[in-house]
């Protein structure tokens, strides 16, 4: 799960739309955005919660994901296209990501 202190699983998968992750999903997210940018928001876990997630893009062309904070006003916080990755954590409140290549 996302959300601590269970953290743990793995989802691979190929979006059709945008996609809205909750705290009980794989830390671990292998996304295909499917032939389209997509956003992916992040969930809120609250102002004293602990989180994080991998957001891996597998894109088979230059196709964008689009990381949004749902905890707060969605804010962009990366943007990682074909062959790169994020790693996200959660912590008072706020999600941060750090955005590079997935080799």
């Amino acid at each position: 799960a996302i959300g601590a202190p269970h953290y743990g699983g793995f989802t691979a998968t190929t979006a059709t739309g945008n996609i809205t992750l909750s705290a009980n999903d794989s830390v671990v997210q292998a996304i295909d955005p499917g032939g389209s940018g997509r956003d992916v928001t992040l969930p809120d876990l609250g102002s004293n919660g602990q989180g994080k997630v991998v957001i891996d893009n597998t894109a088979d062309a230059a196709e964008v994901l689009t990381i949004k904070d749902g905890a707060n006003g969605s804010a962009i916080i990366g943007t990682p296209t074909q062959n790169e990755s994020a790693i996200c954590t959660f912590s008072e409140g706020t999600w941060v990501c750090v955005v590079g290549a997935a080799n």
